[in-house]
């Protein structure tokens, strides 16, 4: 059984998500899910100092649907574990999804440019 909202698996004989009180279905098709899996074309949202904020913005994102992804450093095709670990990360939404990524960001954190540690000096807005 499934969430149609979360997408979350359960085990037979539950009948409700516990997490958003869906009626789950027996298998996930576009018609019963609550999220668009269509082909998405990323564009930048915000680019930050360090990972750990960007991850933290794409993570409030996507609880509010919107399709979020960090790129970390210079994301080098030649040295991926090298461009992972290197500072600064920018989070891409979907375009689709572009002003309500905007909204939900201002609404959380207002005119901070980087959310951890409140400055502007670290941040690039975009």
């Amino acid at each position: 059984m499934f969430c149609p909202v979360c997408e979350a698996e359960y085990e037979p004989g539950i009948t409700r998500c516990p997490d958003d009180g869906a009626e789950l279905v027996e298998r996930l098709t576009p018609e019963v899910t609550a999220h668009d899996h269509s082909e998405a074309r990323f564009v930048p949202l915000h680019a930050f100092g360090n990972p750990a904020e960007a991850e933290m913005v794409a993570d409030i994102l996507q609880k509010n649907g919107i399709r979020a992804v960090v790129q970390s450093g210079g994301a080098d095709a030649f040295a991926p574990l090298l461009s992972s670990a290197a500072l600064g990360s920018s989070v891409l939404i979907d375009e689709r999804d572009l002003d309500r990524a905007r909204e939900i960001y201002q609404a959380f954190f207002g005119e901070d440019e980087t959310p951890l540690t409140g400055s502007a000096e670290d941040g690039e807005r975009s």
